[in-house]
Order: C-alpha cells, then sequence, then structure tokens
C-alpha cells in the first residue's frame, strides 16, 4: 500500500480540485498546523466540504485525523525526503542497523505522540477514578506492559489485576463488578479471544479502554476511549517490538497523569518503603 505522502505527490484518481489540494497541501505544509478547513479550502479555491470529502477519500474520518497523520508523516518526509529505505538485509552493518532502529523507533514515537490527544487522556482518568479496580486483558508480548501499567497503578493508589492466562481472563471477565474498567492492549485490535471477552464487559455495562494500532479495528469500536499508538508495518517481525515501545510510552503518560493526582505525602511514603526495602 502506497504511503500517504506517495498518494499525493502522484495523484493518481485525484479530480481537478483534488490536486489542487495536494499539491498545496506538499508546498505548504508548514502552514498547515494552524489552517481549517476553510482557510485550506480558500487558499486552494475550493470548499470546506470538498476538504473533508478530500480526507475521507484518503481514508480518514475527516480533515483533523488527515492533517496529524499528513504533518507526522511530512516530518520523517523532511527528514530523509528520497524515501531512505528503512528495512534491513543481510547487507547492513552493524552501525546500519543501529542507525535503521533506532530511526524506525524515533519516528513511531513521533508518530505517536502526533496521534494522541489530550482529551482521551482526561477521559480516561475520569473513568479510572470513578472505577475501583484496573483489570488488563492483553496476550503475549503486550502482558509485559500490562505489568509495568499496574505498578504504576498501585503506586497511584489504584489496585489492578494481570493474569497471563485467557482461561482466567475470561474468569475475571464474567465476574467483574461494574465498578471495575477494562484496560485492553492489542496491536491488531482483532484477536479474537479478547474480542469476546471485550464484548461480554460491554453487554456488563463495564467501561473499556483500548491501546491499540489500529484505532478502526472492532475492539477499538467497542471501546469508551481508544489510545492510538504507532507501529511499523512494512517489516512484520519489527512491528510488535515498535508497537511495545509505543505502548509503554502511553502508559508513562497515564501513569504520570494519575501521579499528578495523588496524594504526594503518601506516594512519598510508598518510595521511601520501597527504597528501604527492595533493591531493584
Amino acid at each position: 500500500m502506497k504511503g500517504l505522502i506517495k498518494q499525493l505527490q502522484e495523484q493518481e484518481g485525484f479530480s481537478e480540485s483534488e490536486r489542487m489540494i495536494a499539491s498545496y497541501l506538499l508546498a505548504h505544509f508548514r502552514n498547515l498546523p494552524g489552517m481549517s478547513t476553510r482557510q485550506l479550502a480558500k487558499e486552494t479555491f475550493t470548499s470546506s466540504a470538498a476538504i473533508v470529502r478530500f480526507s475521507q477519500k484518503l481514508g480518514f474520518g475527516g480533515y483533523t485525523e488527515f492533517r496529524v497523520k499528513f504533518l507526522a508523516d511530512m516530518m520523517r518526509y523532511t527528514d530523509r525526503p528520497h524515501g531512505e529505505e528503512l528495512a534491513m538485509t543481510d547487507r547492513d552493518s552493524v552501525h546500519s542497523i543501529l542507525d535503521k532502529v533506532t530511526s524506525i523507533e524515533i519516528d513511531s514515537l513521533k508518530e505517536t505522540r502526533a496521534m494522541l490527544e489530550p482529551a482521551d487522556f482526561v477521559r480516561a482518568l475520569t473513568i479510572i477514578n470513578k472505577s475501583d479496580h484496573v483489570d488488563f486483558y492483553a496476550t503475549d508480548n503486550n502482558l509485559d506492559i500490562a505489568n509495568m501499567a499496574a505498578t504504576g497503578f498501585i503506586m497511584s493508589n489504584k489496585c489492578s489485576t494481570v493474569h497471563p492466562a485467557l482461561t482466567m481472563q475470561y474468569l475475571q471477565a464474567t465476574g467483574a463488578p461494574k465498578e471495575h474498567v477494562a484496560f485492553f492492549i492489542s496491536r491488531t485490535g482483532e484477536n479474537r479471544m479478547l474480542m469476546d471477552i471485550a464484548h461480554l464487559l460491554k453487554l456488563r455495562g463495564n467501561p473499556i479502554i483500548v491501546l491499540t494500532a489500529s484505532t478502526k479495528s472492532s475492539l477499538a469500536c467497542l471501546a469508551d476511549v481508544v489510545f492510538p499508538v504507532a507501529t511499523v508495518n512494512s517489516m512484520e517481525e519489527l512491528g510488535p517490538r515498535v508497537f511495545l515501545l509505543g505502548a509503554k510510552y502511553v502508559m508513562d503518560i497515564l501513569f504520570a497523569v494519575l501521579m499528578t493526582r495523588v496524594d504526594f505525602h503518601s506516594a512519598k511514603q510508598k518510595e521511601q518503603w520501597l527504597s528501604k526495602h527492595f533493591y531493584y
């Protein structure tokens, strides 16, 4: 599948007005952060409706979603204007691989930051504060992120549960009180077992938070709050690792927000007790 910048450059299947929009975006992208649909329409001699339709034609829900993705892609493109290939082969030296992996991970964090909305953290914080308990649902390496997050929740005076076995996760869902919030971590958002659990929790009335690379996935559609995380689609073997990096980044932000809302004296006491009795 062609990247967004490539699509705008080639303008394949674009109408005359769409070509004008694409050409303007590529030439004046630095003006875009503060530009509304009306302003962009004026500069391209089109209409606000045409801007929205153009965004939807490229696979986005609207102009805002398109703008976030476009600006994130342009940040990377200006760093590598000739489309420097980041895929690794047996011809790469250790130095080359070091640079490529670094670029991939930095780019993914920047892209994740561009996709995140402060309002989502506020909504998640409201849900978590109203809940008595946080139940995590995840598989494989995503369980590592869940365990790290659970530790953070304990530090912020919020109890949580992480069961490594899916059987236990199913049982947890069947008996979860409505005061428990369900936190799902899934890169694809299409894991059949996690979807079954989410459907059950939705029927029971539990609030659901999802952390995923696919905001239009089946799992994300069931969520009250969705945190998007960038991944790598062109290198499947590296994609899950890049997703874990972004997932930890989102959890770190959520933890930092939670910690600003807890009693400072209580948090300090926990920290002092841990430093006295544990060495890690």
